[in-house]
C-alpha cells in the first residue's frame, strides 16, 4: 500500500481555520490626529461630568446639614417677649425707683433686645454700686442683683452758691453721692480731712481700709468715745502702711486731737484710751490738747492748763 490515506488532504498551514475568522477582516485602531482629538474630547466631556456630580452631592448634602443647624438653633432660642418686670435686688439701701432711673428701657423692649452688658455697664459706672450683675429670665424678666459699698466716712464740698453739702466715701475709697441712706445713719458717720498729695489733689484715697477697721472697732469697742469723734484727719497718713509715722489723727468734742499709729494694734491703742480719759475724768478732767497714743510704749498727753501737767505723769 503506498499508504493509508489518513492525511489526505492535510495543510501545513498554522492559526485559526474557522470560517468566521477567515470571513471577518482584523478590526484595526485608527491612530491619526483627528481620531485622537475626539477620544481627548470624549475623555473630558465624561471626566467633567463626573465632577459635576460629586459637587451637587456635596452640596446637596451641605444644603441639608445647614438646614438642621438652622433647625436646631431655631428650636434653642428662648421666645423674645417684651420685658414685662424687673426684679432688683441690693445688699445696701438703693431703692427700686433708682434702678428704672438709671436704666430707662424703652417701652416694648423685647429681652433679646436688651444688651445685659451695656446695662451692667451702666449700673457699674454708679458711685455707690460696687458690683452688679445683670440676667435674663425668660419669658419676661431681668434680674439685677447689686453689690453696694460700704459707707465710711463723710466729705464736705461747697457748691457755686456757698452752700455745703456732703459725699460718701467708702471702705476702698471711692467718692460717691449717697442715694437711699437714712440722715440718721450718715451723721454717725465722721467727716474726713483727706491727704493732700504732691500735684495738691486729694484722690485717689488711698488705706481708707485700716480707717474704717478702727472706726469699727471703736464703735464696736468703745461706743460712747466714738460717738465723740466729729473729723478723721488724714495730714500725716498717706494710706501707704510701709512708710514709717503713718498717724490717723482724730478730732474730738472732748479732746482736740487724738493720734493713732498705723502700725500699732487699734485694739491696744483704745485700751489706752479709754484708760486715760478715765483717769483724767476721775482727777478733776482737767482739758486735755492732745493725747498721743502713737508711741511704741506709751501714751502721752498734752493738757490745756500748766497747772495739770504737774498733776499727772505724761505719760500712761
Amino acid at each position: 500500500m503506498i499508504g493509508s490515506g489518513r492525511n489526505k488532504g492535510g495543510s501545513s498551514a498554522r492559526g485559526p481555520q474557522s470560517w468566521k475568522t477567515l470571513a471577518s477582516p482584523t478590526k484595526k485602531r485608527v491612530n491619526s490626529p483627528q481620531a485622537k482629538k475626539r477620544r481627548r474630547e470624549q475623555q473630558l466631556k465624561l471626566l467633567g461630568l463626573l465632577v459635576a456630580l460629586v459637587l451637587l452631592g456635596y452640596l446637596g448634602y451641605a444644603g441639608v446639614q445647614a438646614l438642621r443647624a438652622q433647625d436646631a438653633s431655631l428650636q434653642l432660642t428662648p421666645p423674645s417677649d417684651p420685658i414685662e418686670r424687673i426684679v432688683f435686688n441690693t445688699n445696701g439701701v438703693l431703692p427700686d425707683d433708682w434702678i428704672s432711673s438709671v436704666l430707662k428701657l424703652r417701652s416694648g423692649m423685647t429681652m433679646m433686645e436688651a444688651d445685659i452688658h451695656e446695662l451692667k455697664a451702666k449700673i457699674e459706672a454708679y458711685g455707690q454700686v460696687r458690683h452688679a450683675s445683670v440676667e435674663r429670665v425668660f419669658p419676661s424678666d431681668l434680674r439685677i442683683t447689686v453689690e453696694e459699698h460700704t459707707p465710711v466716712l463723710r466729705l464736705a464740698f461747697e457748691n457755686k452758691e456757698g452752700k455745703r453739702h456732703a459725699k460718701i466715701v467708702s471702705r476702698d475709697g471711692s467718692i460717691y453721692e449717697g442715694v437711699g441712706y437714712l440722715n440718721s445713719g450718715l451723721q454717725e458717720l465722721p467727716f474726713v480731712q483727706p491727704y493732700v498729695h504732691l500735684d495738691g489733689s486729694y484722690e485717689p484715697m488711698r488705706g481708707i481700709e485700716e480707717v474704717a477697721r478702727l472706726l469699727e472697732l471703736a464703735k464696736r469697742t468703745e461706743p460712747k468715745i466714738f460717738r465723740t469723734w466729729d473729723v478723721v484727719w488724714l495730714r500725716h497718713y498717706s494710706g501707704d502702711l510701709d512708710l514709717p509715722g503713718q498717724v490717723i489723727e482724730i478730732r474730738s468734742a472732748i479732746v482736740p486731737r487724738i493720734l493713732f499709729s498705723a502700725s500699732i494694734d487699734f485694739e491696744r491703742q483704745l485700751e489706752r484710751l479709754a484708760y486715760i480719759l478715765k483717769h483724767v475724768k476721775a482727777h478733776g478732767n482737767p482739758s486735755m490738747e492732745v493725747i498721743d497714743l502713737s508711741l511704741a510704749e506709751a501714751a502721752s498727753v498734752q493738757f490745756t492748763s500748766e497747772t495739770a501737767i504737774g498733776l499727772f505723769n505724761n505719760s500712761f
